[in-house]
């Protein structure tokens, strides 16, 4: 069985990044990997399941933009589907910062990250007549 992709923006992995440095600096390694392991499965999540979310899937906080968001533990997952096969993780933010404001600025600031990213997936398709595995490693 063929489960949906993920991948990331560079935005969306400067993000992932952050936290994970952020979280190890905070609670220590172990709770970072921890960490990285939750947001991994969110993502995994988010690919499997975009059309059939109910709570916590937040359209409100979305309205009028390109992207959905998902909360995972304490972040809002901000996500656009591609296609059947492939959603692009777009940027992921803190549970306490105004989203909308934050999804406003990403909706001008990632046009150009998030279609080269949907070629690139394309490209590998065409190429593999597969569809592209997921982004980060588990």
């Amino acid at each position: 069985m063929t489960h949906p992709a993920y991948r990331l923006t560079r935005t969306a992995r400067a993000h992932l990044e952050k936290i994970l440095r952020d979280t190890a600096r905070k609670w220590g390694y172990e709770q970072a990997a921890s960490y990285r392991r939750a947001l991994s499965e969110g993502f995994r999540y988010i690919a499997d399941n975009h059309q059939n979310f109910n709570s916590p899937h937040r359209e409100e906080l979305a309205e009028g933009r390109d992207f959905s968001v998902h909360l995972v533990e304490h972040h809002y997952v901000s996500f656009r589907v591609h296609d059947a096969g492939s959603v692009i993780i777009a940027a992921i933010f803190h549970e306490r910062v105004n989203i909308p404001a934050r999804l406003r600025e990403l909706q001008s600031m990632r046009r150009h990250e998030i279609a080269a990213l949907e070629d690139q997936i394309e490209r590998e398709r065409a190429s593999t007549g597969k569809l592209p595995g997921h982004d980060i490693a588990d």
